[in-house]
């Protein structure tokens, strides 16, 4: 801090430095934003970050390394060449809060092996209590990537199509503490459910025996299913009311709850309802299946699916009396009407749009 000519009349014992021995601030802001930095810094030594990174990184590689996180967290950007304008104004862990130029990161980033990644999520694993009942939740995504040819990349099924080759990327973490556990990279055109036996391998692999999993409707699968019986792992997987493995469970259950007061969750604002069966022919236990319904969600969801009909229909009206051939999507909602390979008319499958209608429900 720099006084002003006020400081010396309340605090006129002190000796003030002589100017040229004041530090030089000429590459750093007067006005340093230190809140996000105190909460990162307070994290880090909880969790003692420094102390397993320290295993793997000299202090110069670990300060760069915090203050990128740093970055990243309160940023919410991953871009080097803004990191110099962030470093201006914010607190450092570098020595002598040293700010380094994009390119230095860039060459820094590099020179991280996969060794140094997998040794930091040993060690950071290692930490947990394993004899603890942990639920883990994991989810994935995946990025477009335009970076060229990378091993990695490959063409899949993509959360934004842009016509580009993907990665995907995916986290687990304890579900009670909040804490994340270990993450996974993967080619692009590997799907999800293929992907969940590595991740239950990789969990077998750090210790972990009393756990559960929650996971998205994206990981059904029966073989995923009979895979985590064969661990002896619990799970709560969301399903989608349209598959033809529980349609006909929802069904048969609708109109028998959604009103009933003694079914009604008000915490969550849902009526829900709990019914034991197998999942699947042959299947040897008993599920547990959770059905919910929201009126705000199903009002939400009938709409959209009268949105969805209506642009579908205005489509096809666009496309009458021409040679054109049209998705399973399209294919699914109506029957399609040809002649001499022109497209007629088609008309709504109203039976298929009544029962999907009639299956907006959460089920899990």
């Amino acid at each position: 801090m720099i006084p002003n000519e006020n400081f010396l009349k309340y605090f006129p014992e002190t000796q003030l430095p002589e100017e040229k021995d004041r530090i030089n601030r000429s590459n750093r802001s007067s006005c340093i934003q230190i809140g996000g930095h105190i909460i990162i810094k307070k994290i880090i030594k909880d969790y003692k970050i420094s102390e397993i990174l320290d295993e793997y990184f000299d202090d110069k590689e670990l300060g760069l390394l915090l203050d990128l996180v740093s970055y990243s967290i309160i940023s919410e950007s991953n871009a080097n060449q803004y990191y110099p304008d962030y470093a201006y104004n914010h607190p450092l862990f570098t020595n002598d809060m040293r700010i380094y130029s994009d390119s230095k990161i860039s060459d820094f980033l590099n020179s991280i092996t996969e060794n140094q990644c997998l040794d930091f999520l040993n060690s950071w694993n290692e930490r947990r209590n394993h004899r603890e009942k942990l639920y883990f939740s994991y989810d994935s995504t995946n990025k477009n990537c335009q970076a060229g040819d990378i091993e990695i990349v490959e063409f899949g099924k993509s959360k934004v199509n842009t016509g580009a080759p993907i990665f995907n990327y995916a986290i687990a973490y304890d579900n009670k503490n909040s804490e994340p556990l270990f993450y996974e990279k993967y080619p692009g055109s590997i799907t999800d459910v293929s992907q969940l036996k590595h991740m239950v391998d990789k969990a077998r692999g750090y210790g972990y025996k009393n756990i559960g999993f929650i996971l998205d409707r994206g990981y059904f699968s029966k073989k995923n299913i009979e895979y985590m019986d064969s661990c002896g792992y619990s799970f709560i997987i969301m399903m989608k009311g349209m598959k033809s493995l529980v349609k006909q469970l929802i069904l048969e259950h609708k109109g028998n709850f959604e009103s009933k007061r003694i079914h009604n969750i008000f915490d969550y604002g849902v009526y829900g309802k709990s019914v034991k069966r197998p999942l699947y022919e042959l299947d040897e236990k008993e599920r547990c299946f959770h059905i919910y319904h929201s009126i705000f969600k199903e009002s939400y969801e009938r709409r959209a699916i009268e949105l969805k009909i209506n642009e579908l229909s205005e489509y096809l009206k666009k496309h009458q009396n021409t040679k054109k051939m049209f998705s399973s999507t399209i294919e699914h909602y109506f029957d399609l009407y040809y002649e001499n390979e022109l497209f007629l008319f088609a008309t709504e499958k109203a039976r298929v749009i009544e029962e999907e209608m009639a299956l907006v429900v959460i089920l899990s």
